[in-house]
């Protein structure tokens, strides 16, 4: 039970709700009383400002409109005027001095007026004049047309400076040229007034341009155009410069929705690709003009409030009468431009709404802040007390396990006891062995499947820095245990299988310095319990002192209680336990060694199967540094066989054979020092493959029964092993749960049950046997 559930029945739940409302309550709900007044006065006072701003912006924007307008047509006015004027002096002008009437009128326009760009003037013969601006525009041109109609027909330019003196005289080709064929001929002969060509891009400039096209007919019956071109860049430029608020902008359109001049028109122009035709508002880039032509064509003409994006918009839109085809100007401005004087006082008015807030919560504060200080120590010092209390239940219930000092008895009690009070995930009782490069768990419980363990054997040569931290005597807490380059080696060989991440070391402390660790996984309250694991180490130190638990120790022990068994002679053929020297050149058996002696059937032999996946056994890219490692780990296990006295230990590609107990008589001590061999392979194999960085992808099988033994083959004849249990060790191996398991069958787990810890995997039919259970071992007792 955790500490934080422990409820004290003698406070009643009224008072501290009383405490509560006193304090805290009456407090925050006086000054939330002084922030609502606040909010809704500044609320109306900002009601009532905006709502007059917005009453001038609508007064601004109609002054705004009016001027913008009068200055649009002031830029059309000169066409509109300029072809009236024109038209009456060439109609009624003499017909001798038409083509000086036409060029010194246009001359002049175009000196005076810079939105005009050229004057043509055409008949219904076919004859065509222009006079434009002259190079660099400097000075006029002059464009007359001869020879029309013709092969011969060309262009005569005369151009002048700026004084009027002829500087230069060119021709060009006209090809087929007819201005009867022009968009502004044949619409004004066929209106028989004044009329405006839509816009289009002026080849030579790259510019827009616009056409008004004044017809009339003189007195011998032949008809005249008078044109005139404006550029609409000067009108552009005038619509992007022009200010309409902080943010706002101006735009002209056609009844179609075609952008004639206004803001961003180059952009516009760019989409389009040059084509007036496509020149349309485009929704994604201006969404407020969009929706504000789209009220307009439904609507007419008038003042619209536009939202977009969260924001209100304020847009105008009017007539340009002076052109034919009602062109619409439209202005759009952020409804915050005008409006910002009121957005100024409301942040005013806040800001003193936010002294008055904060005068006001000083005060609230300065009512209830001793009391909840006084509460929080309150609360501090009840948690600790309970804590406490329950700390002492705890060791208490500890204290009165009848075999807590027994050294043959597991006491379980005290994994259980801190796991219960610490929340930890897992808790272990590690030992540091005698000879003091091993380290040994005692006892590991895990709190989620309820579940014992122990056994576990780690070394100095792979945990060298953790060794040195336990070492020291003094507790860690670790919070990630992975990139602490202490624990780094423990969390990768014990907890990464767990999942778990934070780890706390408590020492045991002996006579002579540590003789052991606690250590809690992911623990929260491990930091608050120090004193009870300090407590429970020092219990688990007076355990140490009453047992001999060496691993060397025991095997002695378990060895000299059993009857002395005259083992077969170590296989001559092959193996890693053959001294070098041995065997002969030729492969011969030694000289002390009878053959025939080896033959028979041997009645309980263990045999073990370690099967390395071929991942292990070509993971290396470098051909010498994988034997390099196969090497090693061959020199280890070796070892590890000769220390618990094997009788054999062969290699048979990526599978290892070992057999004990090859004797006529069955050898008790076989199967366990088989499990003892087992679980410190496996450990070795663990740590040299995580040192490698390759993943533990090896398997362990191991049985004992009935085999017979014998040598086959010719000069030099091998000896080799036949039966079940080689069978069945080799199934164990090949159908281990996970890499790094040690599955036994049932014959092995009721040979060995008292002395190590089993996980049972349930039963399977195995071809010829039946059905039979299996086990997996998962350490020593």
């Amino acid at each position: 039970m955790s500490p934080d559930e422990i409820v004290d029945p003698s406070v009643a739940p009224s008072d501290q709700f009383r405490r509560f409302v006193t304090h805290v309550g009456i407090p925050v709900a006086g000054v939330l009383m002084v922030i609502a007044v606040i909010a809704g006065v500044g609320w109306h006072s900002y009601r009532t400002v905006r709502n007059g701003a917005l009453s001038l912006t609508h007064s601004l924007l109609l002054s705004q409109q009016e001027y913008v307008g009068n200055e649009v047509n002031n830029y059309l006015a000169p066409a509109s005027a300029g072809a009236v004027i024109a038209r009456d002096m060439l109609q009624r002008g003499n017909p001798s001095v038409e083509d000086k009437i036409f060029y010194g009128y246009s001359g002049s326009m175009l000196r005076n007026v810079p939105q005009i760009q050229s004057y043509y003037l055409a008949d219904s013969d076919g004859n065509f004049s222009l006079v434009q601006r002259g190079p660099d525009n400097k000075g006029l041109e002059q464009i007359t047309l001869q020879d029309k109609g013709t092969p011969n027909a060309t262009f005569i330019h005369h151009i002048f400076d700026d004084s009027g003196k002829l500087v230069s005289e060119q021709k060009t080709k006209a090809n087929d040229y007819d201005p009867r064929l022009h968009v502004w001929y044949q619409e004004a002969v066929k209106a028989g007034k004044m009329v405006w060509t839509p816009p289009y891009i002026v080849e030579v400039t790259k510019q827009m341009a616009i056409s008004a096209g004044m017809p009339y007919t003189t007195a011998t019956g032949k008809t005249y155009v008078y044109a005139i071109n404006m550029s609409l860049s000067h009108l552009t430029d005038f619509l992007d410069a022009l200010k309409i608020g902080r943010s706002g902008h101006g735009i002209l359109l056609d009844q179609s929705g075609h952008v004639l001049a206004g803001h961003k028109m180059h952009e516009i122009e760019a989409a389009a690709h040059g084509d007036p035709a496509k020149m349309l508002l485009d929704p994604v880039h201006y969404p407020v003009m969009s929706k504000a032509f789209d009220q307009y064509r439904v609507h007419s003409y008038g003042t619209r409030t536009i939202r977009s994006k969260g924001q209100n918009y304020i847009a105008m839109l009017s007539p340009v009468p002076l052109a034919s085809q009602n062109w619409v100007l439209m202005l759009v401005a952020p409804e915050s431009d005008f409006a910002q004087f009121a957005k100024a006082d409301g942040r005013q008015n806040l800001f003193f709404a936010f002294l008055v807030v904060i005068m006001s919560s000083i005060l609230a504060v300065l009512l209830f802040r001793q009391g909840r200080k006084t509460e929080h120590v309150q609360h501090d010092l009840e948690r600790f007390r309970a804590i406490s209390n329950y700390e002492s239940h705890s060791l208490q219930t500890v204290a009165s396990y009848p075999e807590l000092f027994n050294p043959s008895d597991d006491a379980l009690i005290l994994t259980e006891s801190l796991v219960d009070l610490s929340q930890a995930r897992r808790a272990g009782i590690w030992r540091i062995l005698h000879d003091g490069a091993t380290l040994m768990c005692i006892d590991s419980y895990d709190r989620q499947q309820d579940a014992h363990s122990g056994g576990f054997e780690l070394s100095t040569s792979e945990l060298k820095t953790f060794f040195d931290a336990v070492s020291h005597g003094d507790s860690l807490l670790v919070a990630d245990a992975s990139k602490d380059e202490r624990t780094a080696n423990f969390y990768r060989l014990y907890m990464r299988s767990m999942g778990s991440h934070s780890l706390f070391l408590g020492p045991i402390l002996g006579a002579n310095g540590p003789v052991g660790v606690i250590t809690l996984e992911d623990a929260p309250q491990a930091s608050l319990v120090t004193h009870f694991v300090d407590m429970i180490a020092g219990i688990a130190a007076t355990r140490f002192s009453a047992q001999h638990y060496t691993a060397v120790e025991a095997a002695r022990a378990e060895l000299a209680d059993n009857e002395k068994v005259q083992e077969e002679a170590p296989d001559p053929s092959q193996g890693f336990l053959v001294p070098p020297g041995s065997l002969k050149v030729d492969g011969a058996y030694p000289l002390d060694v009878d053959p025939s002696k080896l033959e028979g059937f041997y009645p309980a032999v263990a045999i073990m199967v370690i099967s390395l996946s071929d991942m292990v056994m070509t993971a290396q890219n470098d051909p010498s540094e994988n034997l390099k490692l196969i090497d090693a780990m061959a020199q280890q296990l070796q070892d590890i066989a000769r220390h618990y006295g094997l009788y054999s230990i062969r290699m048979l590609g990526h599978r290892l054979v070992c057999v004990a107990g090859c004797s006529k008589t069955p050898d008790k001590s076989a199967p366990e020092r088989m499990a003892n061999a087992a679980l410190s392979m496996r450990e070795v194999t663990m740590s040299m493959l995580a040192k490698a960085d390759l993943d533990p992808v090896f398997r362990i099988g191991i049985d004992v029964g009935p085999v017979f033994g014998g040598l086959l083959g010719q000069e030099p004849r091998v000896f080799n092993l036949l039966g079940d249990a080689m069978g069945m060790a080799e199934l164990m191996a090949q159908g281990a749960p996970d890499a790094g398991t040690i599955q036994v069958t049932e014959e092995m787990y009721l040979s060995l049950r008292q002395s190590f810890l089993f996980r049972e995997r349930g039963r399977f039919f195995v071809p010829g046997m039946g059905l039979t259970r299996t086990y997996v071992l998962a350490g020593r007792r």
